[in-house]
């Protein structure tokens, strides 16, 4: 590498990361690879490696756990740090001869080309809510995990348990006392026992997510939302993150899963427009959840609602409106910083034949 070159040259660091050495590659603007090594992953030595590359530079690598780690390490000895979405690597996660090595190069391939999709790595402060959240989800997911398990073992030896009594303790005491024999009743004690360590974990986890989200000024914003709650308040703000960053309404609706998918075909639309499935799953489920709940008042949201099923629309589809809604004005009054105001939101003419 020349000093001219190193100079002037922008160059292209790609990282293969692995949680315990990243594969660089250093590609110039030509495309000719100059630099190769085995580093390990730790922020010392990523800023050493990577800080020796002369001249102007920006790292690329693919999205992972370790993205956090390595956008705060390397932000400050590089003209820009990009973190991109991998499932978009078909380049990358189809290939035969897959190694680290060729993975690094065509990963730089890929950049030179503009053949990646960036995905934003947030602060520090959002990720541990992000965190938490996500936590705290994980944690639900397992509380109903454990009910239909104790609910299936139930079935499995014959005792009727219909609805949520047999979560309580009034109807946990006569489920036991149908039991068949000693053993099967410690197993029934054992999935009551793991129902129950669960269940106080949640409680701790939501305390945590509360604590948190109080030190986040959008999540008081965001509550002002009819439906907004305790719970999707924090999951909202944790996963937009920076309602900047997104481009326009299309951009920020594809994002929370509530976006539409139209193939085109011959340049011209095949089929009907569809609910597209890509998205951000947990943000999306907050979203429904927060619609479901601005349903309860008379809000202009449940006004918006009304209307959107006089003109003929199915509650599923109006239901998406809605929470495609309460996105769209989370994002407005997180950026203008103001709170919610139910006179500005638009409610349809209850006319047929919508879209």
């Amino acid at each position: 590498m020349s000093s001219t070159e190193g100079r002037w040259c922008m160059k292209t660091v790609t990282l293969d990361v692995h949680a315990e050495a990243c594969q660089m590659a250093v590609v110039t603007e030509c495309g000719e690879v100059v630099y190769e090594a085995k580093v390990e992953t730790s922020p010392e030595e990523l800023r050493r490696a990577v800080g020796g590359v002369p001249g102007p530079k920006r790292v690329v690598y693919e999205e992972g756990p370790l993205s956090g780690l390595i956008h705060d390490a390397l932000r400050d000895v590089v003209e820009e740090v990009v973190s991109c979405d991998p499932t978009q690597n078909a380049l990358i996660a189809r290939a035969e001869d897959s190694n680290d090595e060729r993975d690094a190069r065509r990963l730089a391939l890929l950049a030179r080309v503009g053949a990646i999709r960036r995905v934003y790595v947030p602060p520090e402060s959002q990720r541990t809510l992000r965190s938490l959240v996500h936590y705290d989800y994980a944690l639900a997911q397992g509380v109903t995990r454990a009910k239909n398990q104790l609910k299936a073992f139930c079935r499995r030896q014959g005792i009727r348990c219909k609805g949520t009594r047999v979560y309580h303790s009034a109807g946990r005491g006569e489920v036991l006392k149908l039991a068949a024999n000693a053993l099967v009743r410690w197993q029934m004690e054992s999935l009551y026992r793991r129902l129950d360590q669960l269940r106080r974990e949640r409680v701790r986890s939501r305390r945590m997510v509360s604590k948190q989200a109080g030190r986040v000024r959008a999540v008081r914003r965001l509550r002002t939302i009819p439906g907004v709650g305790p719970v999707t308040g924090p999951a909202m703000v944790a996963w937009i993150a920076d309602p900047v960053r997104f481009r326009s309404r299309g951009a920020v609706s594809s994002y929370g899963g509530l976006g539409l998918k139209q193939d085109v075909s011959n340049w011209k639309p095949t089929g009907h427009a569809h609910a597209s499935r890509r998205g951000q799953r947990e943000l999306k489920r907050a979203l429904f959840i927060s619609a479901r709940g601005a349903l309860k008042g008379k809000s202009a949201l449940r006004k918006r609602y009304d209307a959107r099923l006089a003109a003929g629309w199915e509650d599923k589809k109006a239901i998406r409106d809605v929470a495609r809604t309460i996105l769209f004005i989370a994002c407005a009054i997180w950026k203008k910083g103001t709170e919610y105001d139910d006179a500005k939101v638009r409610v349809p003419e209850k006319e047929r034949g919508a879209p």
